[in-house]
């Protein structure tokens, strides 16, 4: 039984030689910049996105309410 045994030494030394040699991400300038980009059109895209949503829930809303002042139903879509 004793020989199966690992040291927490030789346990440590082996996950630092598996981190050491785990293919890594690129880190080129290149690549950064492109990543840097991308997160940005993702960012860019996410604002526009709300601020549709909140644009045309308020023209719901308006509409709604113009209906109800109106007396009339709002029309269903």
């Amino acid at each position: 039984m004793a020989g199966c045994a690992f040291s927490d030494e030789t346990v440590f030394a082996a996950l630092r030689l598996a981190a050491m040699t785990r293919e890594r991400e690129p880190s080129s300038k290149a690549y950064r910049q492109d990543r840097f980009e991308n997160t940005e059109r993702a960012a860019k895209e996410t604002i526009e996105a709300e601020q549709r949503a909140r644009r045309e829930k308020t023209k719901r809303l308006k509409e709604l309410r113009l209906s109800q002042q109106s007396g009339k139903h709002p029309a269903t879509e």
